[in-house]
């Protein structure tokens, strides 16, 4: 079997998210962020990833919740 390198970097870049270390492009906004994350989610389930499909829809609802608190945040 041929060994898909596109899929090795993608898988083995989503399960790196799983780590406290990880971190998104200090130039990139929420839009560009989301856009990644749906990009990948559709690359995933297409390809039947579905462990890393998981560990996208954690990274997604951990920035929603810290966008959210930001919100918050400058309210007050």
């Amino acid at each position: 079997m041929v060994e898909n390198f596109i899929d090795k970097l993608l898988i083995t870049s989503i399960n790196h998210m799983k780590n406290d270390s990880w971190e998104w492009p200090s130039t990139w906004d929420l839009e560009k962020k989301y856009r990644f994350l749906n990009h990948c989610m559709k690359y995933a389930e297409n390809n039947e990833f579905y462990e890393q499909c998981a560990i996208i829809r954690d990274v997604e609802q951990k920035l929603k919740e810290q966008t959210r608190e930001m919100g918050s945040n400058s309210a007050q």
